[in-house]
C-alpha cells in the first residue's frame, strides 16, 4: 500500500512538472544597469584625457537607450563612449544616466576621478579602508586621495612604511598575512605569509626587521629575506591580544597595546619586558618624540586619544568622542602633528601632539580610515 501512494504521488509531481507552463510563473525582466570603465593619460596629471568606456547593460525590452554624461566640471556629453578632457586637477565625480524609451527606466552610476596636480609638493599620507590602498599629499590645499592598484586585501588594519627602500607593508588580518608593495602601488608581493592575525606593523631600520602583532605576542622578519615563512617570535604569553605595535628608535623599545588590556614596552635586544599602563585596551600605538599615543576604550562611541612618557608615567588625554576603536594613528613630523581616524565618520582628524587645534583634515563617509603612515616631504 505504501508503494502504491508513493508511484501515485510522483505520477501527480510530473504530471504538474509538465503541465505546468513558464509563463504561469513569470520571471521579472531584467533591468537597465549603467556602468562604465576609464583610462587616464599623462600619468593622470593635468591636463589629462580621460577616455571612458560604456559598459552599460540593457536588455532588449527596454528599447532603444540614451546616455547622458555629466564629467564634474562643467562639461558634458551624450556620446555613447565619450573622450574628456580635464584641464585642471582635482576629484571629480563623473556621474552616467542611460534612460530607456520602451521601458521607462532612468539608471545612473557615478564614479570619482582623480586628476592630479603637477606642481603638487608636499608630505605623502597612506591610509587604507581595509580593502584598499589611498594616498594623497599634506599641503595648505584640500587632500584629493587617489586608489593605489593595490589588490586582494581581504581586511586590513595596519600599514607601515619603509622610506629607506621605498615600500609599503601592508597587514592583511583576515588573510593572515603582509604585503609589500612600491610607494605607488606598483609591483606588489606577499612579504609574509601564514600569519595569525596580523595588525600593527613597525620597522626597525637598525636591525632591517620588520615587527607585527599575532593573537598573543609580536613577531619579526627580515626585511632583506623573501621567504614568505621566515620569521622569528620575540614576544609571547599576550593572552590579551597585542594590535597596535610602534618602535622608539632613539631608546631602541617596542611598545604595543593589547585589545583586551594593557600597554606594553620591550628592549629591540629582547632585554625589559613589562607592562607600563595596566588596563588599557586600545587597537593602535605610536612613538614620537619622548612620548606614546595610544587610544582607550572607555565606552561604546567613546574612545580617548591619549599620550604618556616613554615608562607609562605623565598620562593625558587629547580628545574624547572618538565613535570606534582606532586603527589609524600617524605622526606629520612636517608639521609636528597627530593624525588618527574616526572609523565610523570616514574622518582623518589632527591635532597638535597636546590634542590642542583639533580639526578634520579629510572626510568621506564610508572611508573607515585605517593605517595612517607618511613619506618623505617633497
Amino acid at each position: 500500500m505504501r508503494r502504491i501512494h508513493h508511484l501515485w504521488l510522483l505520477v501527480v509531481g510530473i504530471i504538474l512538472l509538465h503541465g505546468c507552463k513558464e509563463d504561469d510563473y513569470p520571471v521579472p525582466p531584467a533591468s537597465t544597469v549603467p556602468g562604465f570603465t576609464y583610462v587616464i593619460d599623462h600619468d593622470a596629471v593635468a591636463p589629462a584625457t580621460v577616455t571612458f568606456t560604456n559598459t552599460s547593460i540593457v536588455p532588449e525590452r527596454a528599447g532603444q537607450v540614451s546616455y547622458y554624461w555629466s564629467f564634474g566640471d562643467g562639461e558634458s556629453s551624450e556620446v555613447v563612449n565619450p573622450v574628456h578632457t580635464y584641464l585642471q586637477p582635482g576629484a571629480f565625480v563623473v556621474n552616467l544616466v542611460a534612460v530607456t524609451d520602451a521601458s521607462l527606466e532612468i539608471k545612473q552610476t557615478s564614479q570619482t576621478i582623480v586628476i592630479k596636480n603637477p606642481d603638487a609638493s608636499g608630505t605623502p599620507i597612506y591610509f587604507t579602508d581595509g580593502s584598499f590602498v589611498f594616498r594623497a599629499l599634506v599641503n595648505e590645499e584640500a587632500p584629493i586621495f587617489e586608489q593605489l592598484p593595490v589588490n586582494g586585501i581581504q581586511s586590513s588594519y595596519g600599514m607601515t612604511i619603509d622610506t629607506v627602500h621605498d615600500h609599503l607593508y601592508i597587514s592583511d588580518y583576515d588573510g593572515g598575512q603582509i604585503l609589500r608593495t612600491n610607494l605607488d602601488g606598483e609591483e606588489q608581493v606577499v612579504f609574509r605569509s601564514g600569519l595569525i592575525g596580523p595588525n600593527g606593523l613597525a620597522i626597525d631600520y637598525q636591525a632591517n626587521q620588520l615587527y607585527w602583532d599575532t593573537d598573543s605576542g609580536i613577531q619579526r622578519g627580515d626585511l632583506g629575506n623573501s621567504d614568505v615563512n621566515q620569521l622569528e617570535d620575540f614576544v609571547t604569553g599576550q593572552a590579551n591580544d597585542p594590535d597596535g605595535i610602534a618602535i622608539d628608535p632613539g631608546t631602541g623599545t617596542l611598545f604595543w597595546i593589547n585589545y583586551n588590556g594593557g600597554v606594553w614596552r620591550k628592549k629591540l635586544d629582547g632585554s625589559g619586558e613589562a607592562e607600563i599602563i595596566p588596563l588599557v585596551e586600545g587597537g593602535s600605538i605610536l612613538a614620537a618624540g619622548d612620548r606614546i599615543y595610544y587610544d582607550q576604550y572607555v565606552a561604546t562611541g567613546d574612545i580617548h586619544l591619549k599620550s604618556a612618557n616613554l615608562d607609562g608615567s605623565g598620562v593625558a588625554v587629547l580628545t574624547t568622542g572618538i565613535s570606534r576603536v582606532v586603527y589609524a594613528l600617524g605622526f606629520e613630523p612636517g608639521s609636528q602633528q597627530i593624525y588618527w581616524g574616526d572609523r565610523n565618520l570616514g574622518t582623518i582628524m589632527r591635532a597638535n601632539p597636546d590634542g590642542s587645534g583639533a580639526e578634520p583634515f579629510y572626510v568621506s563617509a564610508g572611508s573607515s580610515p585605517r593605517g595612517i603612515v607618511f613619506g618623505k616631504k617633497f
